[in-house]
């Protein structure tokens, strides 16, 4: 099961690398982002893109807090907070719009929210409220950091023993397979 608020934090892969690999590089980034992970509607992201876009100040402000509660999340996901991390996300919460009503979407169901004023709470609310929810359950005790040094993703175990080390074996855990067959290997090569 994917979670939002992790996904969200991914946007920022490679951490262990210089540099990092950098998905969201501009508000349209961003947006692209909330709509295909499905954080908002394509009605509410065309409106809010709209108005930012006709007021880029705000809008480049949107995107640098959007890119700072990426990085709360992170630390606070991955268990390193710093001492300010929590008050942060509490006050990204508070002003999230309301959730009003459950409705049906499609084939399944969606918060309905009070009409909020265009704002980076408002656009990452439901990351916010994943995140938020997330850190409640039991199972935020299974949400680990790949091993790759280099890539730093977080992830939720979902295995049954809760051993799991890679954010995916055919990436990360392949890579340090293959690596530590060619250290064992090299020494048994013959000299040229």
């Amino acid at each position: 099961m994917a979670e939002l608020c992790l996904e969200f934090a991914n946007t920022l892969s490679w951490r262990g690398s210089d540099p990092p690999s950098e998905a969201l590089r501009d508000l349209d980034d961003l947006l692209a982002w909330c709509a295909s992970a499905g954080a908002q509607d394509d009605a509410v992201i065309d409106r809010l893109g709209s108005w930012w876009r006709a007021q880029p100040a705000q809008g480049a402000e949107v995107f640098s807090e959007a890119i700072g509660l990426r990085e709360v999340m992170y630390r606070v996901l991955s268990g390193e907070p710093a001492s300010a991390d929590l008050d942060r996300i509490n006050d990204a919460l508070r002003a999230t719009p309301q959730r009003k009503r459950l409705e049906r979407d499609g084939d399944g169901y969606a918060w309905q929210t009070e009409e909020a004023m265009p704002s980076t709470t408002t656009l990452l609310a439901p990351v916010l409220w994943s995140a938020g929810d997330l850190l409640t359950r039991p199972e935020v005790r299974r949400v680990r950091q790949c091993a790759n040094d280099r890539c730093r993703w977080l992830f939720l175990d979902d295995s049954k023993n809760g051993s799991r080390r890679w954010c995916s074996m055919s990436m990360c855990g392949n890579r340090a397979k293959a690596h530590r067959h060619y250290l064992r290997t090299r020494h048994c090569l013959p000299s040229p």
